[in-house]
């Protein structure tokens, strides 16, 4: 919108305006001049940008936009309710500041004399925003928001045109002209960014920087102001341009002479490169059809020579089968013979085996024999030597000696009976003979009876044995 709207505002007890007077004050689109702002008409801010009335209560609610920074001050202390986009309830000893950090544009204008004594006028275009908020409503009085806004904007267009100034005085035309980003837009941000950018907090007391951040800087045109000067100019370059259009034109004559005169040599190359091509292609032919004809009877050869080696291969190879099946029938017969030499030595294993059993066994019957035959010979001898002992005792033993022997032994056998015997109690332990030292001493008895020459016969001993029984009677008689 590019025309401003005229309005009324009634500003009551809890207005901006003191006394609560009605002013008016045209509203419209907010730029970034001092044209583009509303202003009021009348009242002791007359002149002044119109400012929004709910920031300029005396008391009450005051509300910051989501864009907008609020700073509540009570007492000289910064409140906790200061924040982006935050809220306050203002009492009336209360100081209250909305800081703006939406980003906004300036444009500067400068004139200036170049190196040259040249007089040129800059435009350009500069971006900055608010960035430490803590630190900007120090330097400006943002109880008052648009006129802050306002001061900050003549400030740094002033700012920027004295350093304009400054900078295309050390500037040609021609650097002016075509250095404008590196040498003007450049110089400036290099020169202005860290005057008003700073960090802040609430108890910075720092005296460097404004929390103002400069985006960019750009240089939107570089006028000559003299008429005269830029008409010279452009005739320089005029006068350039004809002699660069002149060589050119010589360029291109020239270029076209020697064009004709190497189109004219490359008519004549190419004659001489044609008979120079026919001649070879005709060599080239006749070298082909000789190379064709030996490449024929090479491959007549080679045929030929595969055929033989074929030929031979399969013979070879039929000899090589023969050979292999001849090979097969000799393993064959030669397995089948050692076959029959392993079933041969067999055989013979066995037959050695049987044989040496018989041996074995021939051997067993002759030892056999050999000891019946000394079983034989000693119980002859043994029966002999008792013969012959029984010839000597007969010879040298007469009956009265053995009465006499028998009657020198009869103490012993009275001595052997001489106790009475009465009532035996016998233990038998574990299975053993009750009776069996009765049998001892009568064996004993008959032992004697058989050193004095008496004959006791084996069944006659065997008969005397006693049972159970009888020795027990026997015992108690």
């Amino acid at each position: 919108m590019t025309h401003i709207e005229q309005r009324r505002v009634i500003i009551h007890g809890e207005g901006g305006a003191p006394g609560g007077a009605a002013v008016v004050v045209h509203a419209g689109d907010r730029g970034t001049g001092a044209g583009g702002r509303g202003r009021y008409d009348q009242g002791w801010r007359a002149g002044k940008p119109a400012e929004d009335p709910e920031k300029l209560k005396r008391w009450g609610r005051i509300s910051a936009k989501p864009s907008e920074y609020l700073i509540h001050m009570r007492r000289g202390q910064l409140r906790s309710t200061s924040g982006q986009g935050a809220s306050c309830f203002k009492l009336p000893g209360d100081s209250v500041a909305v800081v703006p950090t939406t980003v906004q544009k300036l444009q500067f204008e400068a004139d200036q004399v170049t190196l040259e004594k040249v007089g040129v006028e800059v435009t350009g275009l500069a971006v900055y925003r608010i960035a430490d908020p803590l630190i900007a409503f120090r330097m400006l009085n943002f109880s008052f928001p648009e006129r802050a806004q306002e001061k900050l904007e003549a400030l740094l267009v002033d700012m920027f045109a004295g350093a304009v100034r400054r900078l295309v005085a050390n500037l040609s035309v021609e650097e002016c002209l075509t250095r404008r980003k590196e040498g003007l837009a450049g110089e400036l941000m290099r020169e202005i960014a860290p005057v008003v950018s700073g960090r802040g907090g609430a108890d910075d007391t720092t005296d460097k920087g404004w929390g103002v951040l400069i985006d960019t800087i750009e240089i939107q045109d570089v006028r000559i102001l003299s008429p005269a000067v830029f008409g010279n100019l452009q005739a320089h370059y005029r006068q350039e341009q004809e002699r660069k259009a002149r060589e050119a034109s010589l360029l291109t004559e020239r270029a076209v002479r020697q064009g004709e005169a190497e189109a004219q040599r490359a008519i004549e190359l190419t004659k001489l490169s044609a008979e120079v091509e026919l001649r070879t292609r005709r060599q080239e032919t006749s070298e082909k059809a000789r190379l064709e004809e030996l490449a024929s009877e090479a491959r007549l050869k080679e045929t030929r020579l595969a055929h033989e080696q074929q030929i031979a291969a399969l013979s070879v190879r039929a000899e090589i089968e023969k050979t292999a099946l001849e090979a097969e029938a000799a393993a064959a017969r030669h397995a089948a013979k050692m076959a029959a030499s392993a079933h041969e030595i067999d055989l013979l294993r066995q037959r050695a085996a049987i044989a040496s059993a018989r041996r074995l066994v021939a051997e067993a019957e002759l030892a056999i024999a050999e000891i019946e035959a000394r079983k034989a010979r000693l119980t002859q001898e043994l029966e002999l030597d008792r013969a012959r002992a029984l010839r000597e005792i007969e010879n040298t033993v007469s009956p009265e000696i053995i009465r006499l022997t028998v009657a020198q032994q009869m103490p012993a056998l009275a001595a052997a009976f001489q106790q009475r015997m009465g009532e035996v109690h016998v233990t038998a332990v574990d299975g053993a003979n009750p009776f069996g030292y009765i049998a001892a001493a009568v064996e004993g008895v008959m032992g004697l009876a058989r050193a004095a020459g008496l004959e006791v016969p084996a069944a006659r001993a065997q008969k005397a044995e006693l049972t159970e029984e009888g020795a027990l009677d026997s015992v108690r008689r």
